[in-house]
């Protein structure tokens, strides 16, 4: 679109300009502010970016930018600290902030009525942020804890080793988390100092999409971003000295604490993000390294079977770039990956890429950023990543414009310019112990379908072959999702794992394509089919743009009525499988979480862990597979969700029409399977010892399913309370009162039959014991001390407010209206969810608390031995 400029002759800005359909303004502060109105639903994201962050810092405060984000949070002069959380939080909002080499950015995505609240808040955090030492010294404590989590994490050294060699003299050298000694030690006094120097509105862009009108919110900047004295005072303009490409090959290899092996190939890339070789850079990540079809993954995954993933990627800063290619694989395969990936590499130099690969790979990057698009969150993070990067409002505008001009010249080209072997950086992660066809027109049968209800947009058919088809209608854009959710799920399994390895090898190949063709047409046309196996359900989530219906219907059905299950690719699924278990055992995150899991539902179809699953995995055979994919597709068992623009004939149509041969199931009663949870009797530990500087526990207990819809809801409000974000009861007392935590929280888990309920806590080793009786704490005082009536309203504002913002996109709705009716509670649940969290007492909260939390619990902990020992 042609960019327009008006000049307005208005207090506060002067210029103005329209690129596709958001507005940029320029304040007379100097602050830039982006506006773009999206009605689809009541929400709305505030986000402002500051053009600083590590790349502005010194050797003597390293690490301040990502430090002062923490403490931003920590009150004002008219917002005392906490009240910025507890009042959002309360509203349903969700508020955060990220700091990189170029930027600092903090937002708020709320619903609109909000707006100006939130607006009143956001500003008075940036502006006048009062910083009190007493938070200040609890906040250092946290982000001491964050560096050490960082040192737990393989592929965050895998990357800042890269990153070492790359940078000597250029201050993207630094890591942006900075260094312990630096944290242990900065002052109040060199925070404050660049806080003033960089945190000036000249130095802000204000990005809002939303629910809103332009000139009501532009004016709502106006009124509260306001620092007095200081209304046209500009940041400094920092130049920095790059450095030069590596004159010669670099090679990193770090031993580390895994049991699998990590790799990034490095490249420095092109100055200049407008500039065509970075849209060049930007095809030729998407042709080498992205997705099912690309060049790396068919021949070194595929085809050669050395690596458990493998991608590539163009990441740039305002200043210079990174290309790059990252592997995860068994240690024994390094150099062969190395080798195969560099021949891929020199085969696009030397012969380039023909037109169609070309094109496809545009589509993907098309398809790729019109599905984020939809979000509001998305669209507000890449409008303001686009402006820190560019300083160019009409980058995001255009940027799908100029990368179609790219030609197959142009792609071989950056390769040969920018991949260049001789200047490579190569960083290494090693286990410490290892040494160095025509398409179906499926409309032309007409069926009939029995109208069940009808509550506003939403019809619920129940078709003839028995399935019950609930169609949403929505005409605010083009794209369609459905949620095909089949009853039963893990209690179905003859053996543990067999849903989930069924569901990845249905889409290994069909008998109308090979697993290749297959992966084109999905990543051509940008439908996307994704079969998932559950506790209670087997699900497919569907996606496509109206223009693609018929490929989205043919592959639908070739996927559920005619994939190939053949017994090589099940072999492939099941070594997939068995290592991604080892790969995330790598982190002790998911690893207290396995040994949770599998001791919470031992002996029961919810207790699918990966400690589990390595048993069993193994065994299924291909008769295995096919007997369970035979089987899975009874209409009478299947729910059919469907959001979007549709014609409700032809889904009828189709979907009485695609599953007319699958009417051999027996009809599927989650109820029925109750009998497998026999209660805990004792209290039961699980100790994981592992060599970690963090120690993690986690605490819960089985609680009834979703039919019991009071304690459901209350539980829902409880955890709100305990574990809600930064105002939530564990988060005050145990990360910020007390210093505790890096990682803090609660997390509920409704199944159909039974759910679970759990507080868990990421600490330093000594302080885990101390840690464990602060979650026991508060347990105990939510069994025996009545909520306040402010905290509990905050706290259901705040569920409900998430509740909104949950259902943003048309996948959002499509499955969450599918489980409510898989789950029979119905459709309707979605108007009866409000109402439900309204209705929760204070009397119901202890109640319940005293109900679930009195039975015997689990408690799963991971850490170092000396530590877990003491439990």
């Amino acid at each position: 679109m042609k960019k327009i400029f008006i000049t307005f002759i208005v207090l506060f800005f002067g210029l103005a300009g329209f690129a596709a359909d958001y507005n940029t303004y320029k304040l007379e502060n100097g602050q830039t502010v982006i506006i773009k109105e999206v009605h689809d639903n009541p929400m709305v994201i505030i986000d402002t970016w500051i053009n600083t962050g590590s790349v502005n810092e010194t050797d003597k405060n390293t690490g301040v930018a990502h430090f002062l984000e923490h403490l931003f949070f920590k009150g004002t002069l008219k917002h005392p600290a906490k009240d910025f959380d507890r009042i959002l939080e309360s509203k349903g909002a969700i508020t955060n902030a990220a700091t990189s080499k170029d930027f600092t950015h903090y937002y708020i995505l709320i619903p609109s009525k909000y707006f100006n609240l939130a607006m009143d808040l956001h500003s008075d955090m940036l502006l006048n942020p009062l910083i009190p030492r007493k938070e200040l010294e609890k906040e250092r404590k946290v982000v001491l804890e964050e560096i050490s989590k960082n040192n737990d994490n393989p592929t965050t050294v895998m990357y800042n080793k890269m990153n070492d060699a790359m940078y000597k003299i250029h201050p993207y050298k630094r890591e942006v988390i900075g260094t312990r000694n630096v944290i242990e030690t900065i002052p109040r006094e060199d925070i404050m100092e660049f806080y003033n120097k960089w945190y000036v509105p000249s130095n802000m862009t204000t990005v809002i999409v939303g629910d809103v009108d332009s000139e009501k919110a532009l004016n709502s900047v106006k009124k509260y971003f306001v620092k007095e004295g200081n209304v046209a005072q500009k940041a400094p303009k920092a130049i920095y000295k790059m450095d030069k490409k590596p004159s010669r090959p670099v090679e990193i290899t770090t031993p580390f604490k895994v049991e699998t092996a990590y790799m990034v190939l490095g490249f420095k890339g092109c100055q200049n993000a407008k500039s065509k070789d970075s849209y060049s850079l930007d095809l030729l990540a998407t042709i080498l390294g992205d997705g099912k079809t690309s060049r790396l993954y068919k021949t070194l995954k595929e085809q050669k079977q050395l690596v458990y993933s493998i991608g590539s990627g163009h990441s740039s800063y305002k200043q210079d770039s990174t290309f790059y290619v990252t592997a995860n694989f068994a240690p024994e395969n390094a150099d062969k990956i190395k080798d195969s990936t560099l021949a891929e590499i020199n085969k696009i130099k030397l012969k380039g890429v023909d037109e169609e690969e070309l094109e496809k790979a545009k589509k993907i990057v098309e398809r790729d950023t019109y599905y984020s698009r939809e979000s509001i969150s998305n669209i507000a993070n890449e409008i303001g990543y686009t402006m820190i990067l560019t300083g160019d409002s009409d980058y995001y505008a255009n940027y799908l414009n100029n990368m179609k001009k790219v030609t197959v010249q142009d792609v071989q080209n950056a390769a040969k310019q920018y991949l260049d072997t001789n200047s490579m950086v190569e960083s290494v992660i090693m286990p410490e112990n290892v040494k160095l066809a025509d398409k179906k027109d499926s409309t032309k049968k007409d069926y009939s379908a029995k109208v069940i209800s009808q509550n506003g947009n939403i019809i619920k058919y129940e078709l003839q072959n028995g399935a019950d088809l609930i169609i949403n209608h929505n005409k605010s854009n083009d794209i369609v999702a459905m949620d095909i959710s089949v009853k039963g799920g893990n209690f179905t399994e003859k053996i543990k794992g067999l849903g989930t390895v069924t569901a990845d090898a249905m889409l290994k190949g069909t008998q109308k394509y090979t697993t290749q063709e297959l992966a084109l047409m999905l990543e051509e046309t940008g439908v996307r089919i994704v079969p998932q196996a559950k506790a209670d359900t087997f699900s497919i989530g569907v996606k496509y743009t109206a223009n693609e219906r018929d490929t989205a219907f043919d592959l639908l059905n070739e996927v559920l009525n005619n994939a190939n299950l053949d017994a090589y690719d099940i072999e492939k699924v099941k070594k997939d499988k068995m290592d991604n278990i080892k790969k995330t055992r790598d982190n002790p995150t998911s690893v207290v979480f396995e040994e949770f899991k599998t001791a919470m539902w031992d002996g029961t179809a919810y207790g699918n862990s990966g400690k589990v699953l390595e048993k069993t995995i193994p065994s299924i055979k291909q008769n295995d597979v096919k007997v369970f994919y035979d089987g899975l597709f009874s209409p009478k068992n299947i729910v059919i969700s469907v959001n979007g623009n549709v014609d409700d004939k032809t889904l009828i149509n189709y979907f009485s029409q695609l599953f007319s041969t699958k009417q051999n199931a027996h009809k599927v009663v989650l109820a029925n399977y109750s009998s497998q949870f026999t209660p805990k009797n004792q209290n039961l530990l699980v100790k994981t010892p592992k060599d970690t500087q963090t120690a993690w526990i986690v605490i819960g207990w089985r609680v009834n399913g979703v039919l019991n819809k009071k304690d459901w809801a209350t539980l829902q409000v409880i955890d709100s309370l305990l574990g809600g974000g930064m105002s939530s009861r564990l988060f005050t007392e145990l990360r910020d009162q007390e210093g505790l935590a890096y990682q803090v929280g609660s997390t509920y888990a409704p199944n159909f039959n039974k759910g679970a309920f759990a507080v868990y806590i990421g600490t330093n080793p000594k302080t885990a014991i101390v840690a464990r009786d602060g979650l026991m704490s508060e347990i105990t005082k939510l069994k025996k001390e009545f909520v306040g009536d402010k905290e509990l309203t905050q706290a259901k504002d705040k569920l409900l407010g998430n509740y909104v913002l949950s259902l943003e996109t048309n996948m959002d709705k499509a499955s969450t209206i599918g489980w409510f009716e898989v789950s029979d509670r119905g459709y309707m649940f979605m108007n009866e969810f409000p109402k439900l969290i309204e209705s929760v007492t204070v009397q119901d909260i202890i109640s319940t608390a005293n109900k679930y939390f009195s039975e015997p619990y689990v408690m799963s902990v991971v850490g170092p031995k000396a530590v877990v020992d003491k439990f």
